[in-house]
């Protein structure tokens, strides 16, 4: 017998060309199964002064990381004017309805919010009672409320008067967003009364709702940031929780507010089970959702959205 390369039988041979096409096509089956309709869809809040639109570059990072995702960035009223003319109140009702309005999201979705987005989707998950919110993230948040001009700039002077002098008035309170979760440590105690947003989803009413607690409590993950360079967050640590210190600008400690303390929405509870993460990231404000703070968006906050239905 001639000495040489062994051959395979014909036989075996197509067996093996067969096995290998089905073992080929059920991978790409399985790679477009996974990145179409099955990652987990998304939902996007943006912030105050600006629309829907001023999320789309964020949108962006995530339908091309993960083809096929559906993400949705909310628009509530007429966007912009809106955004700071409509008591917080309204917004979360809104952006509940709009949520629950769209069969993208019966199965179940992520969600962000970037700055004053971050309290609409947080009182959102509190109040609404979404059954199927996976992971909840917050993009330089103001969890802690906000205390300064800076965070005014963009608004008329006639609108930052209102609200830096009669912020807990029920003028103020029933018609701008910043009144609903503006906190001044030096009037703690007019903010506990009067505040008609912040001081309710964060649960310092003299009777905590439970359901607040227990909603967010549902999270599989709870994602804060703020950024070390921020110039319009007051104090820029709000994103992580952290407010002023009763009568100064001091800010409080880590973890150190009645809110965490007292367990009050579930913050403490979630950080003993590994669900509450904190990042750091230093862009100014109105970079954290564009490309100067892609980097730090790629290298912590897209793990987040990596998952499926």
């Amino acid at each position: 017998m001639q000495q040489g390369k062994s051959s395979i039988p014909s036989s075996s041979s197509g067996l093996i060309i067969l096995l290998l096409c089905a073992f080929i096509l059920s991978a790409n089956s399985f790679t477009l199964k996974r990145q179409g309709s099955t990652w987990r869809p998304v939902v996007l809040m943006h912030g105050i002064t600006s629309s829907a639109d001023d999320m789309n570059e964020l949108g962006s990072w995530l339908t091309d990381s993960f083809p096929g995702i559906y993400v949705k960035s909310i628009e509530i009223g007429n966007g912009k004017d809106d955004s700071f003319l409509m008591p917080m109140n309204s917004q979360v009702a809104q952006f509940c309805a709009k949520v629950k309005a769209d069969p993208h999201f019966n199965n179940g979705f992520n969600i962000l919010g970037f700055s004053q987005g971050s309290l609409i989707v947080r009182g959102a998950v509190e109040r609404c009672s979404f059954p199927n919110v996976y992971n909840l993230i917050t993009i330089s948040g103001a969890h802690a409320g906000i205390f300064g001009i800076p965070y005014l700039e963009d608004l008329p002077a006639h609108f930052r008067e209102l609200i830096s002098k009669y912020a807990y008035t029920d003028i103020a309170q029933g018609m701008l967003s910043i009144s609903g979760y503006w906190r001044d440590p030096y009037n703690l105690d007019t903010y506990h009364k009067k505040s008609q947003f912040l001081a309710d989803i964060n649960n310092e009413d003299l009777t905590p709702n439970e359901l607040y607690r227990q909603n967010l409590l549902k999270l599989n993950a709870f994602v804060m940031t703020y950024s070390d360079l921020d110039e319009i967050i007051t104090p820029r640590q709000s994103g992580w929780f952290m407010g002023y210190q009763t009568d100064t600008l001091k800010v409080e400690l880590w973890n150190s507010s009645k809110v965490f303390q007292d367990d009050l929405i579930g913050m403490k509870t979630l950080l003993n089970t590994d669900r509450l993460h904190v990042y750091t990231s230093h862009t100014k404000h109105r970079e954290s959702t564009h490309a100067p703070n892609k980097e730090f968006f790629f290298k912590n906050i897209l793990q987040y959205f990596n998952n499926t239905l």
